[in-house]
């Protein structure tokens, strides 16, 4: 692991609080920090996770909701396509 150095800004509160969670778990605040930092960015990382599976999971449902009306069989495009033809025809007679 390579180790880079840095500095932060910290409150009085913040400080003290890291130099007693150093003293009590007998760690170095570095390892304190880089210890809080790996949880914090290992939680957020299960949070993305979660939420896409949330996402999935609705998509599920969504699914489900339309399964009933089965598959479009046709081409969407193509079928569009044809029936904007059909009405700009449609108009096109009546001006005529």
């Amino acid at each position: 692991m390579n180790l880079y150095r840095t500095q932060l800004l910290l409150d009085t509160a913040q400080v003290r609080r890291l130099r007693e969670m150093a003293a009590r778990e007998g760690k170095s605040i570095s390892e304190i920090v880089r210890q809080i930092l790996d949880e914090h960015f290992a939680e957020r990382e299960r949070m993305a996770q979660e939420k896409r599976f949330e996402t999935l999971r609705k998509l599920d449902k969504i699914r489900e909701a339309t399964a009933k009306y089965g598959a479009y069989k046709g081409d969407p495009v193509n079928d569009a396509r044809n029936e904007r033809e059909a009405e700009s025809e449609d108009v096109w007679r009546q001006w005529s």
